[in-house]
């Protein structure tokens, strides 16, 4: 029986810089940077102070206020990137008893889990909100997702810390090939730059220092950690022969999906298991390490992450490794999180559709451990097949091979 092929129809994204596509696309290809010191809450006793916030959203423009108003700001935020993707992808949505979600987030509400709290220790338990139960829930943003477009097919939430949206859309390319559904609205959303967040954050000794709109500094000799910030990529994700049926753009298409655990280290990267991801994703699309033309990297701008992955890389393409561009777009947003898998898969579909590579913003080259073709600045490159790859905490991996439609 043949494999049922995947498409990549529509992109609904919400970044740092903005909502669409093309706020991102020309955010990267101007190499501006996101990174600026954070709003809402009081850091300035933290080492780090710099984040990549999401900037004010009119989510009223979007979904119906009277029906949104107990919602959590997540909720909000992955239902406007479904209601982007919808229109990203044409007229005329899939059947909603053959369309899934499968929606990934590394943090969940993290802002009504710190409302609730302050107002437990200030006021007393009678005065937190019953309403607090649903809004908090993890899988909500999904379950309004879903509510959103009548999808009655297969429903969950990933939270895989920061491969939480790549894993999502793996999955739901799983599920379509299964035949369990024709069409999935996946990725991942995270807003998580808040007081508590950041808190534990600085705690753990792994944020830029540098405090400054080129704090993110991906593959860079003088690298000295990630930046957090927050966004959403909604994907959807189609069956191919259904989605020309209906007309359908095809932005993309998934032709291999890898995935992997570490098992190793909590949150120290593992070569060996990223690497099965790796050749797993590529097997899986019927490739050999010489068709890959460009890989999309989870690029974090730690020491560690950095030099990891590009082991990982020379040990699973070979020489091919150092014919191709590398780049990472962290250096632009910062580390979105469980966003940030769901919101690189739609830039490699960018830059297969309009063949050219974002760059690596802020590179310093000259580390041992890093040298490989890294993009400082945006080009011109024809490509057919690219990886992006994405490695989480907790060692859980997702590697997934797009190939141009």
């Amino acid at each position: 029986m043949e494999r049922r092929r995947v498409v990549l129809t529509g992109m609904g994204l919400l970044t740092p810089f903005g909502t669409g596509v093309e706020a991102l696309w020309d955010a990267l290809m101007e190499g501006r940077s996101a990174v600026r010191p954070a709003e809402g809450f009081d850091n300035a006793d933290m080492p780090t102070t710099h984040y990549a916030q999401l900037p004010a959203i009119d989510f009223d423009a979007y979904v119906d206020p009277q029906r949104s108003a107990l919602w959590s700001r997540l909720s909000k935020l992955a239902v406007t990137g479904g209601i982007l993707a919808a229109r990203d992808a044409g007229e005329g949505r899939p059947a909603g008893g053959r369309t899934g979600v499968i929606l990934g987030t590394g943090y969940g509400c993290t802002y009504e889990f710190e409302e609730q709290f302050r107002t437990l220790f200030d006021k007393g338990w009678k005065r937190v909100k019953p309403i607090s139960v649903p809004r908090q829930m993890p899988n909500a943003p999904a379950s309004h997702l879903a509510i959103e477009f009548g999808a009655k097919g297969i429903n969950f939430t990933v939270s895989t810390a920061c491969s939480s949206g790549a894993i999502a859309a793996a999955l739901a390319v799983q599920q379509i090939r299964a035949g369990a559904v024709d069409a999935c609205f996946t990725g991942g959303a995270d807003y998580v730059v808040n007081a508590s967040t950041a808190a534990v954050w600085n705690a753990l000794r792994v944020l830029a220092k540098r405090n400054g709109p080129d704090a993110s500094r991906p593959f860079s000799k003088d690298r000295d950690g990630l930046v957090l910030g927050e966004g959403c990529g909604i994907l959807l994700l189609e069956e191919r022969e259904a989605a020309l049926a209906r007309g359908a753009r095809i932005r993309a298409e998934v032709t291999g999906v890898g995935m992997s655990n570490d098992a190793t280290n909590i949150v120290g990267p593992d070569v060996a298991g990223e690497a099965a991801a790796v050749r797993a994703a590529i097997g899986d699309a019927g490739l050999s390490p010489r068709d890959i033309d460009y890989v999309n990297a989870h690029g974090t701008g730690t020491e560690a992450n950095d030099a990891n992955e590009t082991t990982v890389l020379k040990e699973t393409l070979g020489a091919r490794a150092r014919e191709i561009p590398v780049s990472s777009i962290k250096g632009h947003l910062g580390h979105t999180m469980g966003a940030a898998g769901a919101i690189e898969i739609a830039v490699t579909a960018l830059a297969l559709e309009r063949q050219k590579v974002p760059p690596t913003l802020f590179l310093v080259p000259g580390d041992p451990a890093c040298d490989l073709d890294y993009v400082p600045v945006p080009r011109a490159h024809a490509m057919r097949h690219a990886l992006t790859t994405s490695f989480g905490f907790g060692g859980q991996n997702a590697v997934l091979v797009l190939s141009r439609a």
